[in-house]
């Protein structure tokens, strides 16, 4: 029957149970079995994080001042009689409020005259202040704060309801303050892909993610370009179940026993209950902490390595692994062919299947 069924080639859904876990042992893919072990540690999928641009504290943005930012400027000296003593009637000091950073990046000041400030922090424009009083004012001290700033700002574009430019706060910024500012996306979080480009670099992650881990919702620095996409995160469901295609993800807490519920379920005439397989990509870290070896033999991608995990639904705890284990964006879930379906096919090319032999057995009684 093998033989036969070889030669007439006849067509399937896709590959069967023992050809998916054949095709393990030549080093293509991972193959794990799912259990209580995989579950605690796999089963909830890497998200994508913004992490690696920047940190998860809303730190207060770069203090370098700018062309265009507004100081506020005091110079003090320790005795009376004193160059600035004398501007402000002896009170030894004297406010030099709203002095704007020019085109060329440099303020003017009495006896100090024009010094250069783009770049520099309020601390080091103190130093040179001083320096330059160094001779002229009795033990000068200097006192810069910025008023205000047109130079830390990042910009919001795509799908998000305000779309511009957006002011970093002195406290600092996070980017889910951002989002928020900007009046957050047009569509649902799960579904809205932010992308931040920082410094010629990029990275992607769901809004959502943001909103819920405090490592990609990193603080914002000056220049920031922050696009907000709909992406609805996707899986595709074949093989033999009852409505196969691909489908929109929910939520993040979506797992492999309600996808194939959703889709009605494996067939009852067709499929094999130990054959239901979810294909994926996974980094090797993740694939090292479940005690997989020789990871080094497997092909591998930016994506991770190429990964396939079984699960026997004919074991009636899997109903439970099979539920806490979580879909990700791009899954690709199948479930395989029962060995009889085949057998069925080549009785149907020579009129034996069931129908036919219930003929036979009417006419010999």
């Amino acid at each position: 029957m093998a033989s036969l069924l070889a030669a007439c080639g006849l067509p399937q859904q896709g590959p069967r149970t023992p050809v998916i876990v054949e095709g393990a042992t030549d080093s293509r893919y991972v193959l794990l079995d799912v259990d209580a072990a995989i579950v605690q540690r796999l089963g909830h999928p890497l998200r994508r994080s913004l992490s690696g641009l920047g940190k998860s504290q809303a730190s207060q943005p770069s203090q370098s001042v700018g062309i265009g930012d507004v100081l506020d400027i005091r110079i003090l000296e320790a005795g009376s009689g004193g160059l600035f003593a004398q501007a402000n009637g002896g009170a030894g000091g004297t406010e030099f409020p709203g002095i704007v950073v020019n085109r060329e990046g440099r303020i003017s000041l009495p006896y100090v005259g024009s010094i250069s400030v783009s770049g520099q922090s309020p601390t080091q424009i103190e130093d040179r202040i001083v320096d330059a009083l160094r001779g002229k004012a009795i033990e000068p001290q200097a006192l810069v704060r910025v008023a205000a700033t047109d130079g830390d700002v990042l910009t919001l574009a795509g799908d998000v309801a305000n779309p511009g430019p957006f002011k970093i706060s002195l406290r600092g910024s996070r980017l889910s303050e951002a989002i928020a500012g900007a009046g957050g996306s047009r569509f649902p979080a799960h579904e809205t892909r932010v992308s931040l480009i920082r410094d010629g670099r990029r990275a992607d992650a769901q809004l959502d993610n943001i909103l819920l881990d405090p490592r990609s919702d990193i603080a914002m620095q000056r220049g920031d370009l922050v696009v907000l996409t709909h992406e609805p995160p996707r899986f595709t469901l074949t093989g033999s179940v009852g409505r196969p295609g691909t489908f929109t993800l929910p939520g993040t807490e979506y797992s492999v026993l309600e996808a194939v519920a959703a889709a009605g379920g494996p067939n009852d005439n067709r499929a094999d209950a130990s054959g239901v397989f979810l294909f994926r990509y996974e980094p090797r870290d993740r694939l090292a902490a479940v005690g997989k070896a020789g990871l080094d033999a497997y092909p591998d991608s930016s994506a991770g390595v190429p990964t396939v995990y079984r699960f026997d639904m004919s074991k009636p705890d899997m109903q439970f692994h099979a539920r806490r284990f979580l879909l990700a964006d791009g899954d690709a879930l199948y479930v395989s062919n029962a060995g009889s379906v085949q057998l069925d096919k080549i009785l149907g090319l020579f009129d034996l299947g069931l129908t036919a032999a219930n003929r036979v057995e009417n006419v010999t009684q």
